[in-house]
């Protein structure tokens, strides 16, 4: 089992200077069988993004195609929990079963195939551009994506939502980031309207092949960069 583990720095532009406002500590797992599992613990600081403090927690499965086979979620909102939810995928279908403080207990079930699923990891926004057919003429290709939550800082169900969206590929590229220099591939992400609020076109750069988290840039309101701080391999 071939195994990365690192961190994840996320930068506020507002203020001039960049100034950091969450993180993310992660690990990748590939396994012989061609499954990948993606853990990772986040942090969003109050005030940047929502008037809230925001701890999720992650354990993402995808299968030898990047097709989503499990996941589970956890939250905690101001220090306090939120809810919990553990999803299923198959070729058929997607379920979730989810526990929220607020509402309660749910089920759902959505009987189609789900592409890519975002569950508010950084690490997990990288997926949805394994549904990206670079044998196509199409530069930018829409696809039905699931997430854990519609709100910005994922703070909420966590349930099963879809959106749809488009993907862009914009090329191979060597950029330098905190934990090195990587040669990647460069990616946009299309989302206007495709969420209840606004939000801007979003630039992701993961490492070819695995999709491995490299950097994230968002404008507009956000005007943030997310980007590889530490990156070690094996556990």
């Amino acid at each position: 089992m071939r195994t990365i583990r690192g961190k994840i720095v996320y930068l506020s532009h507002k203020q001039g200077s960049p100034v950091e406002y969450g993180r993310e500590r992660f690990s990748y797992s590939w396994h012989p069988d061609g499954q990948c599992t993606i853990r990772s613990v986040c942090e969003i600081e109050r005030g940047v993004v929502r008037d809230r403090h925001v701890v999720r927690e992650v354990t993402y499965s995808m299968d030898r195609n990047q097709y989503p086979l499990d996941c589970f979620v956890r939250l905690h909102e101001d220090g306090v929990f939120l809810g919990s939810g553990w999803f299923r995928f198959s070729d058929r279908l997607a379920e979730c079963e989810v526990y929220n403080r607020k509402i309660g207990r749910i089920t759902q079930r959505v009987d189609e195939r789900v592409r890519s699923f975002g569950a508010h990891a950084l690490t997990c926004d990288m997926t949805h551009c394994a549904r990206y057919d670079h044998t196509s003429d199409v530069r930018i290709q829409q696809t039905r994506a699931y997430l854990s939550s519609l709100d910005h800082d994922g703070c909420s169900g966590p349930l099963l939502s879809s959106i749809e969206f488009g993907i862009e590929y914009a090329g191979r590229e060597t950029i330098t980031v905190p934990a090195g220099t990587f040669e990647t591939d460069h990616y946009l992400f299309h989302v206007s309207g495709a969420l209840p609020e606004e939000h801007p076109t979003e630039e992701v750069w993961c490492m070819p092949g695995d999709l491995a988290f490299v950097k994230i840039k968002v404008g507009g309101y956000m005007n943030s960069t997310f980007e590889l701080a530490e990156l070690e391999e094996g556990m």
